[in-house]
Order: structure tokens, then C-alpha cells, then sequence
């Protein structure tokens, strides 16, 4: 069946663009595929990170964990966010997963559970974003000392996240220290466009980058496009949508699509273009929940691909129509029919 509306990923894409970011920082990364790979769809995304032979990624929580490891892929996952007492149990069942340990309490139930179990873990270190990790150094160093001296525990890394650009000599000056403590394996860093490539570290931990960044070598890998449900005549003087909120000061042809805010094009967007043709059409009206009008002239008939964001469109493009960041575009899209270009 051929939807109306679907979102194509490429993959080929970004695999370019691991390689790319590998090739320019000469590190090793890890792939954040959190939130569903940023809504490109975690597995498919985490087949082509094996097939380039990474070796870790990081998502946010166990149940993401959870996915990866029943489809058993071959990468360790560290779950960001660490894991509750109750969830300890499925260390014992999915030797791929690596914990955060972000507080000393965490590291002490780490402890009393671990009894020569084998236990991977990451210490991570808040040094200004006031989210997640040790803030106190004694705390962190007794949970070193702790980990440390119990059997089974293989500390492989340690990490933290950047806040800015501006604050990032700060931060790496406060995450020093803690490095010292320890012969640390990985060492890594959140990194985008944002931040300079620099050579701290063992690896690069990267996220929204991988999907819709479009700096230096960089691809968008998303595409969400769709076709006219109608192409509607509307008289001088008629209006559009809810609230009446578009007039037509002339005869127009209004193109409705089958897109809108449950499909998590925000009724913010509004006045935004979309694409066809290769020229722009503005939007007019309200956003309803499942249509979006467009105006559009002689050349557009049902036929005709409607693009909504890609390469030509970018996800950036439509941030800084909303002011907001392109990690946020690109979870917000909930599109059913998800085509994966390889």
C-alpha cells in the first residue's frame, strides 16, 4: 500500500556520517541512539552501527537497553541514565550492558548486589550541567575506592556533558581531577557541531549530529514528504481552517495534506513553506490534528511529492523558524510509515 505520508531514512547516510566524524576527530565514538535513534528507529540504525564494527553505544534507559541486547547485537550498551535496584537482575542476563554510576549511593547498592558478578560500569561526572553524575569529589573518590576493590567489577570509562560552547574550557578544568584518579579506558565527552573537535579524550560520544546536522561533510538522513489528499478551489473571499484564520484575497488553489500536530508538525509552523517541484509553498491557515493547507498554483496535482523536511529542507531550517534546537525537530515527528533507504 502506498501511504500519503511517510519518513525516509537513510542509512547509507549515516554510515557517511559516522565515518565522516570518526575520520575528522581521529577518535573512536560512541553512537547516541537514545529516544529511538532521535525517532529514526533504534534498531535499523543500531544494525548499520555494527556492520561499521562499533563497539559501543549509549541510550537513556533500560527499556531502550532491553531492545538492543534481545535483538543481540554485538556492541556494549551504557545506559546513561543507570539503572534501579530492581533492574539489577537483568545485568545478570545481558552481558552487553554497561551501567552509569552517577552517585555514591548508586555505587554502594552496585556493591552490596555484585558478589564476584561480573559488572560493567561508567562513572559519570556533572561538571556544570546540575543533571545527572558526581558533583562531590570525595563522594566519587570513595566510590572509586568501593568499585575498585571489589571483585568483578571492570570500570571501563568515565564521561561527562558539556552545557555550551562557552562554558567548555570550565567544565573540562573541573572534569580533570577526577581523571587523575584512575587508568581509565574510555574517556568521553558529549560532542556536536557545537564543540570544537579537540583532542581530549578517548571517544566522542554523538548524537543529533549522526541524523540532522548539516556542517561540513555532514548529511541530513531524514525525509518526511507526502501527497494531496485534494486541491481544493476557494473563491475571493472564502476562508481556510479553524477559526477562519486564512482569507482568500483572490481565487486560490489550497492543496490539503495529510499531516498535522498528531503527526508532531506543531501548529506553530504555520506561514512555514514545504516543498514541491522543486520551489517553496507556503502554508496558510491553522494546523489542524491531521491536515495541513498549502498554496499552491497550476503545476501541483495529486501527484505531486509534498516535502515536509529533508536535505533541500532541513530540520535546522524549521528550528530556527520555532527557535528551538534540531535535536527537538527531530523527535517530535511521529510518522507510521517509516521507509529505510540502505
Amino acid at each position: 500500500m502506498d501511504e500519503l505520508l511517510y519518513m525516509e531514512i537513510n542509512i547509507r547516510k549515516f554510515g557517511e556520517n559516522l565515518q565522516e566524524i570518526s575520520k575528522v576527530s581521529r577518535k573512536d565514538l560512541i553512537p547516541v541512539i537514545k529516544s529511538s535513534a532521535y525517532g529514526m528507529g533504534d534498531i535499523e540504525i543500531a544494525r548499520k552501527i555494527e556492520e561499521l564494527g562499533i563497539n559501543l553505544v549509549a541510550v537513556v534507559d533500560l527499556a531502550e537497553a532491553l531492545r538492543l541486547a534481545q535483538e543481540g547485537f554485538n556492541f556494549e550498551i551504557l545506559i546513561l541514565n543507570g539503572i534501579r535496584e530492581s533492574e539489577y537482575k537483568y545485568l545478570d542476563r545481558y552481558s552487553k550492558l554497561v551501567v552509569s554510576v552517577n552517585t555514591l549511593e548508586e555505587a554502594k547498592r552496585l556493591v552490596n548486589y555484585s558478589f564476584y558478578r561480573t559488572i560493567k560500569v561508567h562513572m559519570q561526572i556533572d561538571t556544570g550541567m546540575n543533571r545527572l553524575g558526581f558533583t562531590d569529589f570525595w563522594d566519587y573518590y570513595e566510590a572509586l575506592r568501593q568499585i575498585v576493590f571489589t571483585k568483578g567489577f571492570i570500570l571501563e570509562g568515565i564521561y561527562t556533558h558539556f552545557t555550551d560552547p562557552e562554558n567548555l574550557k570550565t567544565q573540562l578544568e573541573r572534569f580533570e581531577p577526577y581523571l587523575k584518579q584512575y587508568p581509565y579506558r574510555i574517556i568521553h565527552t558529549s560532542a556536536s557541531s557545537t564543540y570544537p573537535l579537540s583532542d581530549f579524550g578517548t571517544h566522542l560520544r554523538i548524537g543529533a549530529d549522526l541524523y540532522a546536522q548539516q556542517v561540513g561533510n555532514l548529511k541530513q538522513i531524514i525525509k518526511i514528504a507526502c501527497k494531496p489528499l485534494v486541491i481544493n478551489k476557494i473563491k475571493k473571499g472564502e476562508s481556510v481552517g479553524y477559526d477562519r484564520a486564512f482569507k482568500a484575497e483572490r481565487d486560490e488553489l489550497i492543496a490539503v495534506l495529510p499531516i498535522g500536530y498528531s503527526n508532531g508538525y506543531r501548529r506553530s509552523l504555520s506561514g512555514f513553506p514545504v516543498l514541491a517541484n522543486n520551489k517553496q509553498y507556503p502554508t496558510v491557515g491553522k494546523v489542524c490534528m491531521n491536515h495541513l493547507f498549502v498554496r499552491v498554483d497550476r503545476e501541483v496535482n495529486l501527484d505531486t511529492e509534498f516535502v515536509i523536511t529533508s536535505e533541500e529542507l532541513p530540520v535546522g531550517m524549521i528550528a530556527k523558524y520555532l527557535r528551538t534546537v534540531p535535536h527537538e525537530i527531530l523527535c517530535m515527528f511521529k510518522i507510521n510509515n517509516i521507509r529505510y533507504l540502505k
